[in-house]
């Protein structure tokens, strides 16, 4: 967008985002400048007071604001989230937008309260290093100045340059657990002589850990007893780059011990059990249909080839058909005498069981199995001598967008 500001405050309002306001137009110009304001309607008539406060104070200051409106109740339902995750996951994709179409930076007021406060929440969540690292000051386009600065000192620099905020009564309430820690766990264990302040430096601690475990390359295959051998805050990092973080690491134990073959995972990725090994396999963003392309040839005018079908015309009944292939399907592989099922067939080919799903079997008017994808026809309607004319059917890959 032409003219756009490089750098957008998140302003809520609040003494954190007002000083973090009042910072930046004392350090930028104010064309550089602008504010981004959510309106998530979930406190009656404050959500919008609050929007008005900071539509007058970007007038006072002459500075561009855009407000975002949100049904955050319908969205929480319709994707079935707290209203806080909601209201998370919907400023934080308005954010992303703005920061990958205007390659803009966008401010956060997060500050050294908030720093611990979210230490101890994700400990309570299980305490894996990405969490327990807290926020970094910069990623992505994400820029948090005040990490180093209290609440405390925040509140003192606004009073003391008389800047305006409105306080959030919903911050008195422990009905959410961020506030339950800020309101009651944190003074307690700083009354008791908790040393709580040590802990920023520990989680400066775990984001050097992070960092060179972004610089790993996560494998997409690992040997179930290097697995093993792996420290707890490895795997669970691993899970985490390989679409799974919401699994723990004792569910990939179980998967380990249990049959080659089996898998756990969701819509957007997969650990399989491959016997000695873990195979991790991120789904794709798009849906994989088949279809069929038929030709036929006179023999010895086409050179054969692994992955296609050739068959015998006059053994062939047609229309042809494919699908996935399944328990109960049987054929007779070439040079063999007997059938074999297409299952024990693929096993004893040490076909991968993540590699299986993708298997494709051709059929003929009768659902008579001619054929295995891949593997080669069957026996009864391969080429021989006799045979004067071909089909070769070939298996066509089509990927659409999932919606």
């Amino acid at each position: 967008m032409n003219n756009a500001p490089t750098y957008w405050v998140a302003c809520s309002g609040g003494v954190d985002s007002i000083v973090l306001l009042h910072l930046m137009l004392e350090t930028k110009n104010k064309n550089e400048v602008g504010i981004l304001h959510c309106n998530f309607h979930l406190r009656e008539h404050s959500s919008n007071e609050d929007e008005l406060f900071v539509r007058k104070l970007a007038r006072e200051l002459n500075v561009p604001i855009r407000v975002q409106d949100f049904d955050t109740k319908q969205y929480a339902k319709s994707h079935r989230l707290n209203t806080q995750l909601a209201a998370r996951e919907l400023r934080y994709n308005w954010f992303d937008q703005i920061i990958r179409e205007e390659q803009a930076v966008v401010l956060l007021g997060h500050h050294y309260d908030d720093q611990l406060e979210t230490f101890f929440l994700q400990l309570r969540r299980g305490g894996r290093v990405k969490g327990l690292s807290g926020m970094p000051e910069y990623r992505a386009g994400y820029l948090r100045p005040l990490l180093k600065h209290t609440k405390e000192e925040l509140i003192s620099l606004a009073q003391q340059h008389d800047w305006k905020w409105r306080e959030d009564v919903t911050n008195a309430s422990n009905d959410y657990t961020r506030n339950w820690y800020r309101n009651e766990v944190l003074p307690c264990l700083q009354s008791e002589g908790f040393p709580i302040h040590e802990l920023v430096p520990l989680m400066h601690s775990f984001q050097s850990v992070l960092c060179f475990l972004k610089s790993i390359k996560i494998p997409d295959s690992i040997l179930i007893e290097d697995w093993k051998s792996y420290p707890v805050w490895i795997q669970q990092h691993i899970l985490s780059e390989q679409g799974l973080g919401e699994y723990a690491v004792d569910e990939i134990v179980r998967l380990t011990k249990s049959e080659k073959g089996k898998f756990i995972g969701n819509d957007h990725a997969k650990a399989w059990n491959e016997g000695d090994a873990l195979v991790f396999v991120k789904e794709s963003s798009q849906a994989v249909e088949y279809k069929l392309a038929i030709s036929k040839h006179p023999t010895g005018t086409i050179k054969l080839n692994p992955s296609d079908l050739f068959l015998d015309t006059s053994k062939v009944k047609l229309p042809l058909t494919i699908r996935k292939w399944q328990a109960g399907d049987y054929f007779q592989p070439l040079g063999m005498k007997g059938l074999k099922s297409v299952g024990k067939f693929l096993r004893d080919r040490k076909v991968p069981a993540h590699q299986k799903e993708q298997v494709r079997i051709l059929l003929d008017s009768e659902n008579h199995i001619l054929g295995v994808f891949g593997f080669g026809v069957d026996e009864k309607y391969r080429l021989n001598n006799s045979t004067k004319e071909l089909f070769r059917v070939r298996l066509i890959k089509m990927l659409t967008k999932i919606v």
